[in-house]
């Protein structure tokens, strides 16, 4: 891989990286975590699981940490983990809402969409014409898998 394709992973990275935290953080919320933050060191390997070469990983590790760092939703600081050692750690303190939601609903991670294609076509089969404005939106509900949570 080169510098340019590296530099295209960041945001899929940090995308990733947030979505642990925020995850990190419901499943706290919600009492199946034995704490709200994950360490940082073991968000890397998580999310750099797939990439082997230890120069690679560092130079990207550099970029997603510099801006989940900068993301207002994030804390870091330093704790001690469960085995003695202290250590820098992220923790997710944004709101829940969207994610607290999606697992109340059927006890998964899933997604969420609003689309005006189906009403549009939905509206034009029916009565031969467009749907008029303010008419009722369809809610389509996607399954995302997601990374398991350790």
């Amino acid at each position: 891989m080169t510098l340019r394709s590296d530099t295209a992973r960041v945001p899929m990275l940090v995308s990733t990286a947030l979505d642990r935290l925020a995850t990190q953080a419901a499943l706290y919320n919600r009492g199946e975590a034995p704490e709200s933050w994950i360490s940082i060191g073991q968000l890397r390997d998580d999310v750099l699981r797939d990439e082997f070469s230890a120069k690679r990983r560092e130079a990207l590790w550099k970029r997603v940490r510099a801006v989940v760092e900068m993301n207002a939703n994030v804390r870091a600081s330093e704790r001690e983990l469960r085995a003695g050692d202290v250590s820098r750690v992220w923790e997710w303190i944004g709101n829940l809402g969207l994610v607290d939601d999606a697992w109340a609903e059927n006890g998964r991670r899933s997604g969420v969409r609003f689309s005006l294609a189906d009403q549009w076509r939905e509206s034009s089969i029916s009565n031969g014409r467009a749907p008029e404005i303010g008419s009722e939106m369809v809610e389509k509900r996607q399954w995302d898998e997601g990374r398991p949570i350790y």
